[in-house]
């Protein structure tokens, strides 16, 4: 872009590049529709016709100036924040929560006008219904985001902004004026703590270990986890989240005040990353997770960490257990509807689970020709698989799998010989499926269908 503004705003590249790409073909860059509106809020000029006179859609009564005559008679209506801005507010925000801070995502509606003029310079809703900007990371300019962080959500107000906190001396002309104080229409619809992915790189090794240090730290964490969590970003909150566990979990204590602050937070870190993990589709990390909370409540777990278990255990074709697990969490709250479905799609796999159990035994052993009731030793039943047909018969089972929608089989270990076995993750292999042992129960198999990575 001609515009050297454009050049310094941070971009974000969904795939690496390579040194060769850049040097032999080139690349070609896909906008992210959140940093395009976040660079759109700080570039208030353009040497093209203004976003007002193109706007659809946008109530222009909305838009318009609230105020036409000078700022110093409006000043005369404001209260006075500051040296560099004035504020009156015309709808109050919750007066329980606090101000925006620093370090929130801060979601608002806006828009900005000149002195004697109607239209605004600069407007979110000629973008979208809302804007959203992070606080403390210089995303937006220094005056609109001082005004924010005056104000509560739900809370609408009025701002007269000075210049030096807008676009200084020079502005951009001749859209963005010289000199020039704004006019801000803000509402602030909501807000929600990010954290800090950093937090324990700032303490210093011999503290590591104190928990008055750390404790705060691991908040820190926690709060970026769940901001990643908002966002779809699973494996950024699992990092967080672990970290704000371990660097916690090893603290030395002074009190049972501390030891009782320290067990709320890593139970609630442990219920979290259960969450997590099974978005990753890690189900036996979420099960290991299940162990400690189920320690740190003394076998007590909550209803949201049951829910999470019954989930896990369902993903490794645990249904029985995760049944059970799902009746438990629906006994701490019976009319959650969520619970109750699962356990509804509980019976449904359990009774799918048997029928395939049953059909894969009627038709692996159902050996034509082979009517001997008796004991069979390990070589006379490698002799009936290949003599009878087992591989046909399993092949054909895989296969029927494999096309269909279900997701997982369930297989018992004990009901195969070494050599059926052996046929068997040999077929797996070959049809490019996955068979794993279950970390709960030692005799139950899982076949399942190989997940398709994505770039």
């Amino acid at each position: 872009m001609e515009d050297s503004y454009f050049s310094s705003l941070p971009q974000v590249l969904k795939k690496p590049l390579s040194f060769a790409d850049l040097v032999e073909k080139g690349t070609e860059f896909e906008v992210d529709t959140f940093r395009q509106d976040t660079a759109a809020t700080e570039f208030l000029g353009s040497d093209g016709d203004s976003d007002y006179e193109d706007a659809e859609g946008v109530d222009n009564e909305a838009l318009l100036s609230p105020w036409m005559l000078s700022f110093e008679e409006l000043r005369c209506l404001m209260t006075k924040v500051n040296d560099f801005i004035y504020k009156r507010i015309t709808r109050e925000g919750h007066v329980d929560r606090d101000l925006v801070p620093q370090k929130a995502r801060v979601s608002v509606r806006y828009s900005g006008y000149w002195e004697g003029e109607g239209a605004p310079f600069d407007s979110s809703m000629l973008r979208g219904a809302k804007f959203e900007f992070e606080t403390g990371q210089n995303m937006v300019i220094e005056g609109l985001e001082a005004a924010v962080r005056t104000m509560r959500p739900y809370e609408q107000a009025e701002f007269i902004i000075s210049y030096q906190l807008l676009f200084r001396e020079l502005g951009c002309p001749p859209r963005i004026k010289p000199k020039a104080d704004g006019l801000f229409k803000v509402e602030v619809i909501d807000y929600s703590l990010i954290g800090d992915s950093e937090a324990l790189n700032a303490i210093a090794k011999e503290d590591r270990d104190k928990f008055c240090v750390v404790y705060p730290k691991a908040q820190d964490l926690h709060l970026h986890g769940k901001d990643c969590v908002k966002r779809g970003r699973y494996r950024n909150a699992a990092t967080a989240f672990e970290q704000a566990f371990n660097s916690l979990n090893y603290c030395r204590l002074a009190n049972e005040e501390e030891e009782g602050r320290q067990t709320e937070l890593l139970i609630t870190l442990s219920q979290n990353l259960m969450i997590v993990y099974n978005k990753l589709n890690k189900p036996q990390r979420a099960c290991i997770m299940m162990k400690s909370v189920r320690r740190l409540t003394e076998n007590n777990p909550s209803c949201k960490a049951l829910f999470q278990e019954g989930r896990a255990l369902a993903s490794l074709g645990e249904y029985d257990r995760a049944r059970k697990v799902f009746l438990q969490a629906q006994a701490k709250q019976p009319v959650n509807k969520e619970i109750s479905d699962e356990i509804i799609t509980m019976d449904k796999r359990i009774n799918k689970y048997q029928k395939a159990s049953r059909d894969l035994w009627e038709r692996a052993f159902s050996l034509k020709g082979s009517q001997s009731d008796g004991p069979k030793t390990a070589s006379e039943l490698e002799k009936q698989a290949k003599e009878q047909g087992f591989k046909q018969e399993l092949e054909t089972i895989i296969t029927d799998f494999k096309t269909s929608s279900q997701s997982t089989l369930g297989i018992s270990r004990k009901m195969f010989s070494e050599a059926q076995f052996g046929l068997l993750c040999t077929l797996v292999k070959k049809h490019n499926l996955k068979i794993t042992l279950s970390p709960i129960h030692k005799d139950v198999l899982t076949l399942s269908k190989m997940e398709v990575k994505s770039d």
